[in-house]
């Protein structure tokens, strides 16, 4: 079996793999961005305090708090990354709640336990930190409030250390309050009827079962190390990101469709085969979508449609070399041999020089920018395949046809001599 047959062999291979990866939407399923599907982008950034400055080990531990919230939350495929020094973007697609997200991410959520303590003027009386904080918790929950009071309140079990202290807090202060502060504000101030040595506390304060649940999973996820300030919220209803997603596919189709007839009408029988490795390139380039899999955004829609014109640029410069070689009185096969040898360098060169821009718009851009910048370096790499192995194979398999054998088939009306190989 010849090479050129080997090539045609696997590519029908991977075209077939390709449809049905496609088609199984259970086990590859298409995954849609914050812009299409409809979500909320937070853009916040965090700030000093009397006591920490905002370092890189102090954002570590921000993104990974966030990153706890953001999934107890319960979205699917959420995006938290670090942006500059001191930002963080967060984006939730598909999200129902907006302004309840907001609430629970960027909350700073420090609990401490505090004692009362005589003021100054030994009239008042002031609030004191008994060392015991929401870091020793090891596990929070939402409860229904088995008090008088009804409502709901939030369980809380402290890790070994902060049981002991917990104990001994509780033991010094019977018959007297305890107050709980959540960002410094008192919630809570229950009197302590006896000893509390288990490790297990409630915390009341007039929840509601929502109130409860985000504070359970506040308290779960750790406090923020410093606050953060809201700098943007964009919300995007699934109505527009799916009026985005029908106007992109139609301009897809209508770009696919005028390449194809600009191919045909310019360079005939090439500009068909080219239309056919277009057509596989799609196909291809669709199924690693699925496959890795990437999320799609409307600039990661864009840069696929992008790449289709920069897929046909390989086969435009081939075809003009073949005719080039063809009008000098070479043979089809040669023609097509030294054009595609001649436009090779040139190729590989742009597609080089546009795989290094879209590295670093991937590694420096963020969001949005990068799902371009990898939908159009995937169609690149594509397309260096199907416009250089799958058009060759493709019109070396047409000659063999001796009626196709003709330099009018490939746009040039001079009639090729056997010579100058």
């Amino acid at each position: 079996m010849t090479p050129r047959k080997i090539i045609l062999m696997v590519v029908t291979i991977l075209v077939l793999g390709a449809l049905f990866i496609l088609q199984d939407r259970t086990h590859f399923p298409t995954k849609l961005g914050l812009d299409i599907q409809g979500g909320m982008q937070l853009v916040l950034e965090a700030k000093d305090t009397k006591d920490i400055k905002v370092t890189k080990e102090v954002m570590k531990s921000v993104i990974a708090v966030v990153r706890n919230r953001v999934d107890a939350f319960g979205v699917s495929e959420p995006l938290i990354q670090r942006k500059g020094d001191r930002q963080v973007i967060v984006e939730l697609p598909g999200i129902k709640d907006p302004e309840r997200a907001r609430r629970l991410i960027g909350k700073t959520a420090q609990l401490e336990f505090v004692e009362q303590i005589q003021g100054m003027d030994k009239k008042s009386t002031e609030w004191k930190s008994t060392g015991l904080t929401g870091r020793m918790l090891s596990d929070a929950k939402a409860e229904p409030n088995s008090g008088a009071g009804g409502g709901w309140a939030v369980a809380i079990t402290f890790d070994s250390q902060g049981a002991k202290l917990f104990g001994d807090i509780t033991s010094r202060l019977v018959g007297k309050p305890l107050g709980i502060t959540l960002d410094g504000k008192i919630i809570s101030s229950p009197n302590v009827n006896e000893p509390i040595l288990q490790g297990n506390a409630s915390i009341s304060g007039s929840f509601t079962a929502q109130q409860a649940q985000d504070l359970a999973i506040q308290l779960k996820a750790g406090s923020l190390p410093v606050p953060l300030d809201e700098i943007e919220n964009r919300t995007v209803g699934p109505t527009l990101g799916q009026d985005t997603v029908n106007h992109s596919i139609r301009a897809g189709i209508v770009g696919f469709i005028l390449v194809a007839l600009f191919m045909v009408f310019i360079y005939r029988l090439p500009g068909m085969v080219a239309d056919i490795a277009l057509a596989i390139y799609a196909v291809f380039v669709l199924a690693i979508f699925h496959l890795i899999p990437v999320t799609l955004t409307v600039p990661g829609i864009a840069g696929f449609i992008l790449s289709i014109g920069m897929a046909v640029d390989a086969n435009v410069l081939i075809f003009e070399r073949t005719k080039e070689e063809l009008k000098r009185g070479r043979t089809l096969y040669s023609a097509i041999e030294i054009g595609f040898k001649r436009a090779f360098t040139s190729i590989f060169d742009s597609n080089m020089n546009t795989l290094l821009t879209c590295a670093v718009l991937y590694y420096f851009g963020t969001g949005l920018v990068r799902g371009f910048a990898l939908t159009l370096a995937i169609g690149v790499i594509v397309s260096l395949f199907t416009a250089i192995s799958v058009t060759r194979a493709l019109l070396h398999q047409i000659l063999e046809a001796k009626n196709l054998k003709k330099a009018s088939f490939f746009g040039v009306n001079v009639a090729p001599v056997e010579q100058k190989n």
